[in-house]
């Protein structure tokens, strides 16, 4: 099969089953005549938040935000001096692997991040084509 597989959406690493997987940023992939194209919603995010990477055929999207202490410090005493009616907005880390198909190109993988959807395009290979052999008479 020929096809890009989400084979962490469903599985951890443990292999049980994901819950609540809501804070998963969202994919849509498409495929074109000469690519595939994976776009994903990152509202809240910057291309310098995300780590992108292809190895052996999988493509690993992840964001890990560094807070440094000076920042959680500053969290702390704002929670302290806060009292949440609603909070509902998160924001999370993430990972997010894909088998990518056998035609992929792995020299033509291309990434780009506007309005807080990153967009990856994925060349796919061209065709082999058929070599007409002479056959020459003994």
């Amino acid at each position: 099969m020929n096809t890009l597989s989400l084979f962490d959406t469903l599985f951890g690493n443990d292999g049980f089953a994901l819950t609540g997987c809501s804070t998963m940023p969202q994919v849509d992939v498409m495929e074109t005549k000469d690519s595939y194209v994976l776009n994903m919603d990152l509202p809240g995010k910057t291309e310098s938040d995300i780590d992108l990477s292809l190895k052996e055929g999988i493509l690993t999207i992840a964001s890990v935000k560094q807070a440094d202490a000076k920042e959680d410090k500053e969290t702390e005493k704002e929670e302290e001096e806060t009292k949440w009616l609603i909070k509902e907005r998160r924001n999370s880390d993430f990972r997010r692997t894909f088998q990518l198909p056998n035609d992929i190109d792995a020299e033509q993988v291309n990434a780009s991040f506007k309005n807080g959807v990153l967009t990856v395009t994925m060349k796919k290979r061209p065709e082999p084509s058929v070599k007409k052999i002479a056959i020459t008479a003994a």
